[in-house]
């Protein structure tokens, strides 16, 4: 099975809810392709097997005051095409994902602003915590190895620091994440009868700097823990802990629009597991 789970942050992210204002509509559309090969086990028993997920996305975030700070809830609606591929073998599907909410708050500095007051607001150094949800709301066939939809619930509290030494031209972040699944009972690939999934946690950090009013860069990286997976309760031994690190760029291209396009590569793993690579493009307005 081809586990899907919650999306990684990118630098900024968590700034996208407090670059806005309050009672305002904040619409994303992000489109995303990872893939991954397993090595061979170097006994020419088990030949590498190729993955590749195309994802795509449209949230939705309604910008709203909590008690002075700027907080924000989100739709999120995506659609993937997944598949795998090896010497013996070779599937793929596709279709409605998980559907997803997502709740935000600010913790300090990042107060709640009006239109007018959010034009001459200069950047701080702020908190914020996020809380994802994703729901088994997707299309999902038990019988089949991969699926769009984990068919399963997902947890995911996040909490971010952001600290800017220059009023926003730069950021330094980090972020701190655990993924907690319930257990996918209607699992029947190979006669099994449900699969399970370990807590993930996730450690990252981001850079990023203003090279322009509208074009900013960014350095990226996501350490990552736990996440194994079991089928009926035998583990699959396809997690490990990885440093992944990347490159980013941004370009505001109108008032309350960005474009933010991203890479990201495996640089550090355990032997044995797989190499991976993602691209994802992000595009934001504000209405």
């Amino acid at each position: 099975m081809l586990a899907m789970l919650p999306a990684s942050v990118h630098a900024g992210s968590a700034r996208d809810y407090l670059n806005a204002p309050v009672d305002t509509w904040l619409t994303s559309y992000n489109a995303g392709y990872a893939t991954s090969v397993t090595p061979e086990d170097g006994m020419d028993v088990t030949s590498s097997t190729r993955a590749n997920v195309l994802s795509q996305s449209v949230v939705v975030t309604r910008i709203m005051d909590y008690w002075g700070r700027t907080g924000g809830v989100s739709a999120i609606l995506p659609y993937r095409h997944v598949s795998a591929s090896s010497d013996a073998f070779s599937a793929s599907n596709h279709g409605v994902s998980d559907i997803a909410l997502l709740w935000q708050i600010n913790l300090f500095g990042g107060p709640a602003l009006t239109r007018e007051q959010f034009r001459y607001f200069v950047p701080q150094t702020y908190s914020s915590f996020h809380f994802f949800v994703g729901t088994p709301l997707g299309e999902y066939d038990p019988t089949n190895a991969l699926n769009p939809s984990s068919n399963r619930w997902t947890f995911r509290p996040t909490i971010n620091y952001s600290y800017t030494p220059d009023q926003g031209r730069t950021w330094l972040e980090t972020y701190v994440s655990a993924a907690i699944f319930t257990t996918n009972g209607d699992y029947r690939v190979g006669n099994a009868s449900d699969l399970t999934q370990k807590p993930l946690f996730v450690i990252e950090g981001h850079a990023s700097r203003n090279v322009t009013s509208t074009l900013w860069l960014s350095a990226d990286a996501y350490y990552n823990i736990g996440g194994e997976t079991r089928i009926d309760g035998v583990d699959q031994h396809n997690a490990a802990n990885t440093l992944r690190l990347g490159a980013g760029l941004g370009w505001r291209f109108r008032p309350g629009g960005d474009l933010v396009l991203n890479y990201e590569g495996v640089v550090a793993k355990p032997a044995g597991q797989p190499e991976a690579q993602t691209v994802r493009l992000t595009v934001r307005q504000l209405w």
